[in-house]
């Protein structure tokens, strides 16, 4: 059957060189956690892997240009968030059973590398 317009941020966001895909811009809006921050595909600006903190999110430019705390999908499980951010070092703390959390950055706010905080 045919893929639901609401697909468009999967599809597009592993889309190639050869068709068409954007490999050095932010990734697309995908949807909202519970907490009102954005969910982006992988994808960072400048194509690079988004350093987020252990809930899955991190302060940096969104597809808009604003700079936002935002979280990205993974490669790895859970594939969205695994707490709602900022981490602040909680993460764990918030985790029933089986630990998703995110390694993190190394600090308890993360901010995308290369990010202008003026």
């Amino acid at each position: 059957h045919k893929a639901a317009e609401c697909l468009g941020p999967f599809t597009e966001a592993s889309k190639g060189l050869a068709a068409g895909g954007e490999p050095y811009e932010h990734a697309q809006l995908m949807g909202w956690a519970m907490d009102g921050f954005g969910i982006y595909a992988y994808q960072e600006k400048g194509g690079g892997t988004p350093i987020v903190d252990e809930c899955g999110g991190h302060f940096g430019p969104v597809d808009t240009g604003e700079v936002v705390y935002h979280y990205h999908s993974r490669t790895i499980v859970p594939y969205t968030l695994a707490c709602q951010g900022p981490a602040l070092g909680q993460c764990a703390d918030t985790q029933r059973g089986t630990n998703y959390c995110h390694p993190g950055c190394g600090a308890e706010v993360c901010v995308q590398p290369g990010t202008d905080t003026e």
